[in-house]
């Protein structure tokens, strides 16, 4: 139903934007591109021997980083007896500790483009390790392709990549069709078909309230269009679709966006004045374990630090112990036993207002697209230690 008036959808229609269009357009990109990673994670299984496997690094820049963490609950479910590990690009390439022959080790390195320096260094430093190493991409004769040993292709469907959020889904997706695939080879159980028959259940669940998380989005930009900085309050697998929330903030509407943890947010974040001028958005699952710790700390962002503060959660605030008044906008979760599926999702809602943002403050995405002809993100020197 929608709560709108007139005016207010003349205008939410005036702030349309290609990001909200990939965010609506992941419905349809979902099952798709898990078909399409299965396909290619088969391929790849005929050239490597998932019984040896042992140890898992994933490593990527930017986004990618974020898709190879996101994927460690998946891991631990489908593969417990493996060693899953996620860093950052510079960790992998520079400080991740190996012995000289680790041939029962998978380095993937995430990268959509395939381009960075960074990763084609992560992956020539799996191979002088004796690692197997993956490129995980969608250009299969890019530079990180051609140096690492095997190629997983996403795949993905042409469409409007700008600011990366299908291409985010699509290395996301390809890391938990990973995971199933590994699992269904050393145990011979249908896991990916099991998986499939979720991720669709957990989409329909999710795009059944796009209206009302939509509109919540909208309304929300409009009312903090003079807030000067926001920040991403969440805990355990909900922290990074914070953290990818806030890297949309940086590349859409150019805002500062940090992300906190509902405990450090006490001892640290909280000191951060005049709250007035900060825009806290928070991520809440209301079956896991931090329910009682992040809503304290919602009413403390409220009653002491005097923040506008509005919460994603697929529970009502006033049901989850939240006692001050606060934004409302719908977080639907996955089936109970399947949490480790809700970082598919969870990062729409607060992706949807930055685009919103960035077509109300008129601010052009990733400034006017001068932004990365300063940085040295192919042209770095790869360095092997």
């Amino acid at each position: 139903m929608d709560t709108l008036t007139k005016a207010e959808q003349m205008k939410k229609s005036d702030l349309d934007n290609t990001f909200r269009l990939q965010c609506m357009d992941l419905k349809t990109l979902s099952i798709i591109q898990f078909d399409r990673s299965v396909q290619s994670v088969a391929q790849l299984l005929k050239k490597t021997d998932p019984l040896k496997i042992n140890r898992i690094v994933a490593s990527g820049c930017g986004d990618s980083f974020l898709a190879a963490a996101e994927a460690k609950d998946c891991f631990a479910r489908y593969l417990p007896e493996v060693r899953y590990e996620a860093y950052p690009g510079i960790e992998a390439g520079r400080y991740t500790n190996y012995s000289d022959n680790e041939d029962r080790t998978l380095v993937i390195a995430i990268s959509n483009s395939g381009g960075p320096a960074r990763i084609a260094e992560i992956l020539a430093r799996a191979n002088r390790y004796g690692c197997i190493s993956v490129a995980l991409t969608d250009h299969p004769e890019s530079r990180a392709a051609k140096t690492a040993q095997f190629t997983y292709h996403t795949n993905t469907p042409a469409g409007d990549n700008v600011s990366g959020l299908r291409t985010y889904y699509a290395s996301m997706i390809s890391m938990y069709v990973l995971a199933a695939a590994l699992a269904e080879k050393r145990l011979s159980k249908p896991c990916l078909e099991e998986m499939r028959a979720h991720i669709a259940v957990y989409f329909e669940t999710f795009y059944s309230r796009i209206q009302e998380i939509d509109d919540a989005a909208f309304e929300t930009a409009l009312a903090w269009r003079d807030k000067k900085v926001f920040e991403v309050t969440a805990d355990g697998p909900l922290f990074n679709c914070g953290k990818f929330i806030a890297a949309k903030m940086a590349e859409l509407s150019g805002d500062a966006c940090s992300v906190i943890d509902s405990e450090n947010y006490c001892h640290v974040n909280g000191l951060m004045y005049p709250g007035k001028d900060i825009g806290e958005m928070v991520l809440i699952d209301s079956g896991a374990k931090n329910l009682d710790r992040i809503a304290d700390t919602v009413n403390i962002q409220v009653k002491t630090g005097g923040r506008d503060v509005l919460v994603f959660c697929d529970r009502e605030p006033d049901k989850i112990g939240i006692t001050e008044t606060v934004r409302y906008c719908p977080l639907p979760m996955p089936e109970q036993n399947w949490s480790f599926l809700a970082p598919l999702l969870s990062y729409v809602p607060g992706g949807l207002f930055a685009g919103y943002r960035a077509k109300e403050l008129n601010e052009p995405f990733f400034r006017g697209g001068s932004f990365f002809e300063k940085m040295t993100l192919g042209t770095n020197p790869i360095r092997i230690v």
